[in-house]
């Protein structure tokens, strides 16, 4: 009964501290979009989804045992950080000095960041726009915590300065009562070169407001004589309203930077490449990997089909018998035959997925197996053919 008691007291803790809230996330999420360098000016539509995701990390907690600890560093509990400002940069450094039970006590906000970061770095390299945009939200809420001071301290929920249940009060009540009055618009962000130091920096400023944020609280409940009436509130929003927007703004203008840095690295690939000209560059010929794969269940379950991704170049007859990985000055214009088959293990085409003249971009395919009862559970190919140029992949079907 205790344990699961406990159990329950976990949970419920995951849920409280939830950095800047829903509407902090909201906000900076929504905000960030305004920063996008002109470069990324086709993915300004990603506004919608970056503000009503702006939250998810947080409710996965219930589910997944190893989100809570990316959510936030005690920073102050490693002796380094008290006497030279700074701790190492790599994760496995870091363990090698302290331990890794002491580190993840500690939490990995810094490190799970730099992880989100290469895997939406590698959903842009491979034009997966939609997993891009996935990633692209969760950078959005680590970035949020890491300019919530109170999230990079060990006085958390200030029970070591008598202040105890500081941070709901300052990241969720406040800032619902008071969010409306921040405003504030983007200018121009710059590349990142070195993403961990950026990430570690913007940790060790932001660290400077833990002071100012229960100061506040302290001089708002001085005057009021509560921590719960509106005077409370009014008076911990005027201590704090400076402070707070510029790290909410900062927190946006670092958001996008660390987007527009991920997407720079990955080649910068665009939306609607089917737009180039004639004198355009084309790089390469490319087949995705089919995701989600393996794929194929029932189609209640919402596994039933999966999505080919694929490139049509701008090519000549020529340019088709030479190397794909080189680069060609090439004519836009050009239509192709291309035609996309599913064949078994045993070489047998069991669907034609694409077989018409495409002009040069970027395309995609759904291949929904849930009504096709010849196809069983097992590997089968998929073969994309651009006049004398094939390239094959491998599938999974479960069913």
């Amino acid at each position: 009964m205790i344990k699961k008691y406990l159990k329950y007291v976990v949970i419920l803790s995951s849920f409280l501290f939830v950095g800047w809230g829903n509407v902090g996330h909201y906000k900076i999420s929504s905000n960030a979009v305004s920063f996008f360098h002109p470069q990324m000016s086709e993915f300004l539509f990603w506004k919608d989804y970056l503000a009503s995701h702006a939250s998810d990390a947080d409710y996965r907690k219930g589910d997944d045992p190893t989100e809570g600890k990316k959510h936030y560093i005690d920073i102050d509990n490693y002796s380094l950080f008290l006497t030279t400002g700074r701790i190492p940069n790599t994760l496995d450094s870091v363990i090698a000095l302290y331990g890794s039970s002491f580190v993840y006590d500690q939490g990995v906000l810094p490190w799970a960041t730099i992880t989100t970061i290469d895997s939406m770095t590698a959903a842009f390299s491979r034009r997966d726009f939609e997993k891009a945009l996935f990633f692209a939200a969760d950078i959005g809420h680590y970035v949020g915590d890491g300019y919530m001071p109170l999230h990079i301290t060990k006085n958390y929920n200030g029970q070591f300065t008598n202040q105890y249940g500081v941070h709901s009060r300052y990241e969720s009540t406040m800032l619902g009562k008071y969010a409306w009055k921040i405003n504030y618009t983007g200018d121009s962000v710059h590349y990142v070169s070195n993403t961990t130091a950026y990430i570690f920096q913007y940790l060790y400023d932001n660290y400077r407001y833990v002071d100012s944020v229960l100061v506040a609280d302290k001089e708002a409940k001085a005057i009021s004589g509560s921590t719960s009436s509106d005077l409370y509130y009014q008076k911990f929003w005027e201590y704090s309203e400076k402070f707070t927007t510029l790290l909410l703004r900062n927190a946006s203008k670092t958001m996008a930077e660390l987007i527009y840095t991920s997407w720079v690295n990955a080649g910068s690939p665009k939306l609607n490449p089917s737009s180039i000209t004639d004198e355009t560059l084309v790089n390469d010929f490319y087949l995705e990997q089919n995701y989600p794969n393996p794929f194929g269940g029932a189609i209640t379950s919402g596994n039933s089909s999966t999505t080919i991704k694929y490139s049509v170049p701008s090519i000549n007859e020529k340019t088709l018998l030479a190397k794909s990985s080189q680069i060609y000055k090439v004519n836009a214009k050009t239509l192709q035959e291309t035609s996309l088959r599913v064949y078994d293990i045993l070489g047998r085409e069991v669907a034609t997925l694409v077989n018409e003249q495409k002009q040069p971009g970027n395309y995609q395919v759904v291949f929904d197996v849930s009504y096709n009862r010849q196809l069983s559970s097992g590997v089968y190919l998929y073969k994309l053919q651009i006049g004398n140029y094939a390239e094959t992949k491998k599938m999974i079907i479960t069913k």
